[in-house]
């Protein structure tokens, strides 16, 4: 529980502690109820995820860590980062060329060594408008006192003037914990009287910051484990990379264009973010030439941005969508070429069983018979049939057959989302509305035995759909992995396939066997057909 405004007090009246250059300006009214260990093992954490303290950080690379014992024993580990922001000539930068920790001057009755001393390099989600910076962040531990800490941030600038949004405009910030008292001190570039004002901004980070820190020190005393993790299947500086430069790109074109009712911020970041983590994860299967050994499939592909952007870096592929959007005509020609107004009928309902198949190679279709009703505005409603023979030579009919070395990606893909297992390509899906194989709509239930895979707590709808997902692609034979996807959704969970000794060989009896587990298709090319004269839903 995050501590109230009043359990802490203003100190700007009083000296600090730490020395004469510094101002305290926040402490904590009663003792803490944490230990050092707890405090340090927190603010690590956050000298690594300085988005836990401003949301318009994306990351920290950390480009050198020192360890320190009280006998000046130094342990120097220097750590590799990708420069490419940096090689960006437009973007922002401060700092970046300095390596060399700081150390701001301390009270020496404290008798405080640095134990860690670490220089990162903080890059902000935007760093066109706010400054990549390079900045030093200590922790120093008392010589004579066991429950001492201090942790001190320096950013490797000159000047206020420098500053960027994202940190306070102070030399130093120190986040103190002695004698049972948490507190804040500045170290200010010239003008101390700023912290007299509680409404100033840099008085409110100051509060903030000792939140912050008191709140996660407290979590680590009570085990708080994090409920979501991120980046298990990509890198997540080589991600990050990829987003602010597809961002830089595509996003003010799209938002500006934005032809759906929709909000284009939402959508269109999320498809940026989306685009960036397929690219890092194609790189990561099949290598830097991947656009030579992949193409993708995007089912359900609703307003076509991610095919876009996609199709734009030069990834060959096509999107598919019952209903063409608004959005289509905007893209260029060759970019609406690959959008395709198609139904999807997986081939598994239209083709005959590959036993029989076996027995009768000149067999293409399965001879099923599908009762459509349908509508007229002079004659009474009337029922159509059709054949699979007619659905498989149907050019609105799309019965998911691609080239081998196709990549399938459900994003939201709805009524889709628990075939794209089935179809036999590695595929990516971002489960969203839970439907079974008939397309109707239903809820899912937790399964123990795949708990483990399964980030999304509890029992809800959306955790019982993403766990169904991951069984069904399990029960089919794909070595499964899963990512909480980096978008503006609350629906991120990524359930992805790409390693199975059985494509190539689908669809299997497994495929049949699941699809009849889950009550069967029938109602599946009915309500598939439905889907091209309906509206269009918003996610």
């Amino acid at each position: 529980m995050s501590p109230k405004r009043d359990e802490f007090k203003f100190e700007s009246a009083n000296e600090s502690i730490l020395g004469k250059d510094w101002f305290p300006i926040y402490s904590t009214h009663k003792d803490v109820k944490f230990g050092k260990n707890h405090f340090e093992i927190a603010m690590m954490n956050v000298i690594k995820e300085p988005n836990i303290n401003s949301s318009a950080i994306l990351r920290a690379d950390i480009l050198q860590e020192v360890t320190c014992d009280s006998n000046a024993n130094r342990t120097v580990k220097k750590c590799e980062v990708k420069d490419s922001e940096l090689a960006d000539p437009e973007a922002k930068k401060l700092g970046v060329n300095d390596f060399e920790a700081r150390y701001p001057s301390i009270n020496p009755t404290l008798k405080l060594y640095a134990a860690t001393e670490i220089v990162r390099r903080i890059i902000p989600r935007n760093p066109y408008k706010d400054a990549i910076m390079n900045q030093t962040c200590l922790i120093l531990n008392s010589a004579e006192q066991d429950s001492t800490s201090l942790v001190i941030y320096v950013p490797h600038i000159q000047e206020e003037d420098d500053c960027p949004f994202y940190i306070p405009h102070v030399k130093a910030v120190g986040i103190f914990l002695h004698q049972g008292s948490l507190s804040v001190h500045y170290i200010p570039f010239k003008n101390a009287e700023l912290f007299q004002d509680e409404s100033d901004r840099v008085v409110r980070t100051a509060w903030r910051l000792l939140q912050t820190a008191h709140k996660h020190s407290m979590g680590v005393m009570q085990g708080y484990q994090k409920r979501v993790r991120h980046d298990l299947v990509v890198d997540k500086v080589d991600f990050q990379n990829r987003y602010i430069a597809l961002k830089k790109k595509y996003s003010k074109l799209l938002v500006d264009n934005w032809k759906e009712s929709t909000d284009p911020k939402k959508h269109v970041f999320e498809d940026i973010a989306i685009a960036a983590f397929l690219i890092a994860l194609w790189t990561k299967i099949y290598g830097h030439n991947y656009k030579e050994k992949t193409q993708f499939r995007d089912l359900g592909c609703g307003n076509g941005v991610l095919c876009y952007i996609l199709l734009t870096e030069g990834i060959k592929g096509i999107g598919i969508d019952a209903r063409r959007r608004k959005s289509w005509s905007s893209f260029p020609a060759e970019v609406q070429a690959c959008l395709k107004e198609q139904i999807i009928i997986p081939s598994v309902l239209v083709r005959p069983h590959p036993e029989v198949k076996k027995r009768l190679p000149q067999l293409e279709h399965n001879g099923g018979l599908f009762p459509v009703k349908v509508a007229h505005e002079l004659i009474a409603p009337a029922t159509v049939v059709y054949t699979s023979e007619d659905l498989l030579s149907s050019p609105q009919v799309n019965v998911t057959e691609f080239p081998r070395n196709t990549f399938i990606i459900g994003n939201h893909s709805d009524e889709l989302t628990c075939w794209i297992p089935l179809l036999g390509y590695p595929f990516m899906v971002i489960p969203c509305c839970s439907h079974n194989f008939s397309g109707q709509r239903v809820r899912f239930n937790v399964r123990k035995s795949t708990t483990e895979l399964n980030s999304t707590k509890g029992n809800s709808t959306y955790a019982g759909l993403v766990d169904h997902v991951l069984y069904i692609a399990d029960r089919v034979g794909w070595k499964v992995e899963q990512e909480m996807l980096r978008i503006p959704s609350t629906r991120n969970a990524a359930v992805i396939g790409y390693e199975n000794a059985h494509v190539g060989s689908f669809p299997t009896q497994e495929v049949y066997d699941m699809i009849m587990e889950d009550g069967g298709p029938n109602g599946w090319i009915q309500n598939s057909m439905a889907l091209m004269k309906k509206s269009p839903r918003n996610h």
